[in-house]
């Protein structure tokens, strides 16, 4: 994903590569737009919508109280399912990973060679 280029690419089914294109000049446009956006005030309930575009110039007034996307995810905050083990996986001792104290002792011991190995 490229920022500069407002550009994406993507596999495709068919062993090549798909590329998604954004229009800078657009982005622009609405990143300005998005700058014009105003507060509603306290008489604001007593227009109507087209009431609001008329005299704010053409710009839809709305209420950025919605527009807090943390709000929507307040209480799904990610959590451990299981308490984790430090492991050390290299030669150094800041090198280490951690692994689940629920593993299987045969399998935590696969894991760490497939680690320490690559």
């Amino acid at each position: 994903m490229s920022t500069l280029y407002l550009s994406m690419k993507y596999p495709l089914d068919n062993d090549k590569v798909g590329v998604v294109k954004g229009d800078q000049a657009l982005a622009r446009r609405c990143y300005e737009s998005s700058l014009k956006i105003k507060h509603k005030t306290s008489n604001a309930s007593h227009n109507t919508p087209s009431q609001h575009a008329a005299r704010d110039g053409g710009v839809n007034v709305i209420d950025t109280a919605d527009l807090d996307p943390r709000e929507e995810f307040q209480d799904r905050r990610v959590s451990l399912i299981e308490e984790l083990e430090q492991v050390q996986i290299g030669e150094e001792s800041h090198q280490t990973t951690n692994l689940g104290t629920a593993l299987q002792p045969a399998a935590k011991v696969r894991i760490l060679k497939i680690l320490k190995d690559n």
